[in-house]
C-alpha cells in the first residue's frame, strides 16, 4: 500500500508541476501496482478512479483516464461520486485510447470442461456460485432453451405459439420452475414477462410477474391488461433444449448445458455469462451533483435482462420502467455519455434518472439491446397532484391548480444526439429509442432509429414540455406492437379525466388547465418518419396530448393523429400515403391544420370529432392520381367540394405539389408548385438523421423510401363489417386499428354502437355513439350474432348490459312487453 500511495503521488506532483494535463493509463494487462504510466498501467478502472480523486486534492488540472483495448470484466459498476467531479474547462474524462476498443463488460468469462450430454447437447460442470441470465458464446448471444424455437424471420419475439402454455405440453416439463414466460400485452401495446413459480398436475402453473406495463390488470374484462394468448413463447426449460444456440443452466446441480452451433467447439471458445445489471453509476444529491466527467469511446456489453425487476408504474401513461441502465445517471450536471457502443445488454443503454441538468448523450450506437436506447424520467414527487395509471381520474375540485413542476426532481435541458440505434426491445416491447416522462426541456436531435418494436421516441406524459424533437430520421418502427406511431405522445395529466376518452364529462375549465402540466410547448420539426405496410398513426398525439407543435416532417406511409387535446399546430407538413387522423376532439379545441401537403387518397380521416371543432383547417394542398379526396367519418363522406362547402379547406386547393424528385427521395417542391402560392415553405431533404460520417456512410444502404422499408403483411380481420339494426340503434362489430384505438380496446371483441337517433328504444336505455356492448347479464356480447340470439325472447324482461366507452358503463335495458 506504501509503494501504491507513492506512485499516485510522484505522478501527479510529477506532471502537475510541469504544467501538463495529468493522463492515466488502464489495461486488462495492468496492475494495480503500477503506476498508471502508458509503460505501465493500472489494471482496473477503480484504481484510476482512485488515482484520479489524488490528483484532484493536488492541483486542478485535466484529468484524463485513457483505456486501452480489450475486456474489463467488472465483478461491481463503477460508481461516480461527487468526489469523482471534474471541472466546467476541465472535466475528468474517461476515454479510449486511439485506434483500440476497450469493452466494458458486466460478463463473467467462463472456462469450463465441456463433455458430450446427448442429441449434440454437451454439459459442464459450474465450480462456484453463479446466476446466468444471458450466455455469449464466441460473440453470439445464445438463447435459453425455449418453445418455440427462435426464428429470425418470426414476427413477435422470434417466434410465438399459443400451444407453448398447452398443458399437454407444461405436463412433461419435468421441474419448469424458474421458466419464464413471454407474452405481448393482449391489445399489443407492448409486452409482460412471467416467472413460472409453481406447477400442479394438471398442467395448470402460477406466474409470478406481468408488472412491466401501467395499462390494465391480467383480470381487465377489456382485454386491456391480460397477456395475448397467442403471441407468446416459454423458456428457461430443460425438456425444449433442442435447438443449436440454446442453453439450460441448471442452477441447482451447478450444471450449464448447451447446444452448440455447428462451428463452435465450446472447449476452445470465449463464453461470457452476463451477470451485473448495470456497469457504471452516476450518483450525487442535489446539493452535491456529480459534474463534468465525460465517457468517451467505450463498448458496453453483457449485461442481464432486467424483465423481472421491480417496475415503477409512470404516472397514466402507458409505461411501467425499471430504473436501471448499462449507464444510469442521477444526480448529476454537465456530464456527457459520447462516441461510444452499448450493445448485447438485457437492459436499457443509458438511463437519466431524476434530478439530472444537461447530460448529453452524443454520436453512440445502441444495438441488440433487451430495453431502450436512452431514457430521461423524473420522479413522480417532482409532478403537482401526480396520479397513477390510465383510470385514476382525479378530483378536479382536489387538484394543485399552480404550473409546472413542485421540486427539482426531474431531467431538464439534456439532449439525444447524433446517435444511431436499431434492433431494440429485443425483451421488452414497450420500449423506444428515446424515452422520456417528468421532464423538461429535452432536444432529441439528428437521431437513426430503426428496427424497434414501438415507438422510435415516446414521451409519456405533459410533464412537463418544453422538448424539441428535430432533425430525426426513423423508420421500420411499430414491429412487434400496434395501434401507435414512430412518434407517440399521452397528455393524461392531471387535467385529464378518463371519461375524455369518450368525449363525455368534458370540464369548461379544462382548455384552461390542459397548461399546468404542459406549461411549455413542445416542438416536434424537420424529421423524416417512415412506415411501410400495414397501419401506423405515424406522429401519435395520444389522449390529451397538448401544447404541441408539429411542422416541416416528411411522413411516409403515415401521418398525425391528434386526439383529445387542445393548442396542436399541424403545419407545412409533408404527408405522402398517410392522413391526418382526429379522434374526439374538444369543443374549441384550437387544433390547426395548414399549409400541409396531403398526397392521399383519404387525408383526413375523423373518430367521433367535429372538424368545427377546430381553429383552422386552410391553405392545405391535396393530390393523388383519382383527381379528387374522400374526407371519412364526418356526417358520411364527402368529396372536395362537399368538403369546402362546409366552410372549411376554403383557399386549400387540390393539385400537383410538383416534387423536385420524389423517387429518391427528394419532396420539396419546384418554383412552380401552387403549394407555395399557398404559404408552403420548403424545407432540408439532405439533415436527417445521424450526421456522423462514420454512421451516414454506413446507412448509405439503408433504405430512404418508405415503400422498399421491409414490410409485414397486414393482419386483415374476418369478422363482419355489416351493420345492423338494434332497438332502433345502427350497431355492427369493432373491427380495425381506428375502431379498437377509438373504442380504447386492444382487440376485436364486442358490438360496436354507431348511431342512436333520439327517442330510440336504445337512446331511452342510455346507449350512446361508442359505446361497446360486452355483456348482456352474465352472457358475453363478442359480436353481433350474440347480441342478435342474446336479444330474442326478452319480452317483459329486464338485462343490465355491460358497456365500454372510456370507462365501464351499465345500462338497464327494460324491454317491452
Amino acid at each position: 500500500m506504501i509503494k501504491e500511495f507513492f506512485y499516485v503521488c510522484l505522478w501527479s506532483f510529477l506532471a502537475l508541476s510541469a504544467g501538463n494535463s495529468v493522463d492515466f493509463y488502464v489495461s486488462p494487462d495492468g496492475n494495480d501496482y503500477h503506476p498508471g504510466t502508458q509503460d505501465a498501467p493500472y489494471a482496473t478502472l477503480q484504481k484510476a478512479q482512485d488515482a484520479v480523486r489524488a490528483a484532484k486534492r493536488s492541483n486542478q488540472e485535466s484529468l484524463t483516464v485513457y483505456l486501452r483495448g480489450g475486456k474489463y470484466c467488472l465483478k461491481e459498476p463503477l460508481v461516480f461520486t461527487a468526489e469523482d467531479s471534474g471541472w466546467e474547462m476541465l472535466p475528468v474524462e474517461f476515454t479510449a485510447y486511439t485506434g483500440e476498443i476497450p469493452i466494458i463488460s458486466g460478463g463473467t468469462t467462463l472456462n469450463l470442461h465441456w463433455e458430450i450430454h446427448r442429441d449434440g447437447i454437451m454439459k459442464a460442470a459450474v465450480d462456484y456460485d453463479l446466476e446466468i441470465d444471458q450466455l455469449f458464446v464466441n460473440a453470439n448471444c445464445y438463447r435459453m432453451a425455449r418453445f418455440p424455437n427462435f426464428d429470425p424471420v418470426a414476427k413477435f419475439f422470434g417466434g410465438t405459439s399459443g400451444d407453448a402454455i398447452a398443458p399437454e405440453r407444461v405436463q412433461r416439463w419435468s421441474d419448469p420452475i424458474g421458466g419464464y414466460l413471454h407474452a405481448l400485452h393482449e391489445a399489443m401495446w407492448g409486452s409482460k414477462h412471467y416467472r413460472i413459480v409453481g406447477v400442479e398436475a394438471t398442467g395448470a402453473f402460477t406466474l409470478q410477474g406481468g408488472w412491466q406495463e401501467n395499462r390494465g390488470g391480467d383480470f381487465d374484462p377489456f382485454f386491456r391488461g391480460g397477456f395475448h394468448k397467442d403471441y407468446l413463447f416459454v423458456e428457461n426449460i430443460f425438456e425444449e433444449l433442442d435447438a443449436p444456440g440454446e442453453w439450460f443452466y441448471d442452477q441447482k446441480k451447478k450444471v450449464l448445458y448447451a447446444n452448440p452451433l455447428p462451428d463452435d467447439d465450446l472447449n476452445h471458445a470465449a463464453i461470457i455469462a452476463a451477470g451485473l445489471k448495470e456497469l457504471v453509476i452516476f450518483t450525487g444529491s442535489q446539493k452535491e451533483p456529480v459534474k463534468h466527467i465525460q465517457i468517451k469511446g467505450l463498448h458496453f456489453q453483457h449485461t442481464k435482462r432486467v424483465f423481472m425487476e421491480p417496475y415503477e408504474r409512470l404516472l397514466r401513461g402507458d409505461w411501467s420502467i425499471a430504473r436501471l441502465g448499462a449507464v444510469r445517471l442521477e444526480n448529476a450536471e454537465d456530464c456527457k455519455i459520447a462516441d461510444c457502443v452499448f450493445a448485447d445488454l438485457g437492459g436499457n443503454g443509458v438511463f437519466i434518472s431524476r434530478y439530472n441538468r444537461r447530460i448529453s448523450v452524443e454520436g453512440n450506437r445502441f444495438t441488440r439491446l433487451g430495453e431502450s436506447a436512452v431514457c430521461l424520467v423524473g420522479d413522480s414527487n417532482a409532478v403537482r397532484s401526480p396520479a397513477v395509471e390510465y383510470s385514476h381520474t382525479l378530483p378536479q375540485d382536489e387538484i394543485d391548480l399552480l404550473p409546472g413542476p413542485r421540486s427539482r426532481e426531474y431531467p431538464a435541458f439534456c439532449m439525444v444526439h447524433n446517435n444511431l440505434m436499431h434492433q431494440l426491445g429485443r425483451v421488452g416491447k414497450q420500449t423506444a429509442g428515446v424515452f422520456i416522462s417528468m421532464a423538461e426541456e429535452i432536444t432529441v436531435s439528428h437521431n437513426t432509429i430503426y428496427d424497434v418494436p414501438r415507438a422510435a421516441i415516446c414521451i409519456n406524459d405533459g410533464c412537463w414540455g418544453g422538448h424539441v424533437i428535430e432533425y430525426n430520421d426513423a423508420f421500420d418502427t411499430v414491429r412487434e406492437s400496434g395501434d401507435h406511431g414512430p412518434f407517440n405522445s399521452w397528455g393524461r395529466d392531471r387535467y385529464w379525466k378518463t371519461s375524455y376518452n369518450g368525449g363525455r364529462d368534458i370540464e369548461p375549465f379544462a382548455k384552461e388547465r390542459c397548461l399546468l402540466d404542459n406549461y411549455k410547448t413542445t416542438h416536434i420539426r424537420n424529421n423524416r418518419f417512415a412506415h411501410a405496410g400495414g397501419h401506423s398513426w405515424g406522429i401519435d398525439l395520444d389522449d390529451g396530448s397538448s401544447n404541441y407543435r408539429v411542422y416541416d416532417n416528411l411522413c411516409l406511409g403515415m401521418g398525425v393523429k391528434l386526439r383529445e387535446g387542445f393548442f396542436r399546430r399541424v403545419e407545412n407538413n409533408i404527408i405522402i400515403d398517410g392522413f391526418g387522423g382526429f379522434h374526439i376532439w374538444f369543443p374549441d379545441c384550437d387544433d390547426v391544420i395548414s399549409h400541409n401537403i396531403f398526397v392521399s387518397e383519404k387525408p383526413y380521416q375523423f373518430i367521433r370529432a367535429n372538424p368545427h371543432c377546430a381553429k383552422e383547417f386552410d391553405f392545405n394542398l391535396f393530390y393523388n392520381d383519382h383527381g379528387d379526396i374522400t374526407i371519412t367519418g364526418v356526417d358520411s363522406d364527402m368529396n372536395f367540394e362537399q368538403w369546402q362547402a362546409k366552410g372549411l379547406d376554403r383557399h386549400s386547393l387540390f393539385a400537383d405539389p410538383m416534387f423536385v424528385d420524389a423517387e429518391n427521395g427528394d419532396y420539396r417542391v419546384s418554383p412552380d408548385s401552387p403549394a407555395l402560392k399557398l404559404g408552403f415553405k420548403n424545407f432540408a431533404m439532405n439533415q436527417f438523421g445521424v450526421m456522423k460520417p462514420a454512421f451516414s456512410e454506413e446507412l448509405n444502404h439503408k433504405p430512404r423510401s418508405y415503400k422498399s422499408v421491409k414490410t409485414e403483411p397486414a393482419i386483415h380481420s374476418s369478422r363482419d363489417s355489416t351493420p345492423m339494426q338494434w332497438l332502433g340503434a345502427t350497431v355492427k362489430n369493432l373491427i380495425g386499428e381506428s375502431e379498437k384505438s377509438a373504442a380504447g380496446i386492444g382487440r376485436e371483441i364486442g358490438v360496436l354502437v354507431m348511431n342512436v337517433p333520439s327517442g330510440s328504444k336504445a337512446a331511452e336505455a342510455g346507449f350512446q355513439a361508442g359505446d361497446v356492448i360486452l355483456r348482456m347479464g352474465e352472457e358475453r356480447v363478442d359480436s353481433i350474432a350474440d347480441l342478435a340470439r342474446l336479444s330474442q325472447n326478452r319480452r317483459g324482461k329486464s338485462d343490465a348490459i355491460l358497456v365500454f366507452n372510456a370507462v365501464e358503463r351499465i345500462r338497464m335495458l327494460q324491454w317491452d312487453d
